[in-house]
């Protein structure tokens, strides 16, 4: 069980860097189309142009997390023939996986 823990946390970790990776690039590109400039960093900017900016890279932050975790779960699922620790199978759920119910009690 230990083994299969530390090759989920890798699965997992490896899907969110690419994900991550993707989004960011996704989300700077989009901000240099929209604004016709480089997104602000270390606070250069103007108030609202700095809190645009925020909320548009954490909403994609935020997203790629959420679909690189359902995605390594699907990967490990077709893998594997199990669910990764942390879920369960269901037949209802898209994908056919959901967070165990004991393992959200527990944060």
């Amino acid at each position: 069980m230990v083994g299969a823990k530390i090759g989920w946390k890798l699965v997992q970790a490896a899907f969110t860097i690419v994900v991550g990776l993707l989004a960011n690039k996704a989300v700077t590109t989009a901000w240099k189309l929209g604004s016709g400039g480089k997104p602000p960093k270390h606070g250069e900017g103007g108030y609202v142009e700095v809190v645009s900016w925020a909320v548009a890279s954490g909403a994609a932050a935020a997203a790629a997390k959420l679909f690189a975790e359902r995605r390594a779960a699907s990967y490990w699922l077709k893998s594997t023939g199990y669910a990764p620790p942390g879920y369960e199978q269901d037949a209802k759920a898209p994908g056919g996986l959901v967070k165990s119910v004991e393992k959200q009690l527990d944060k």
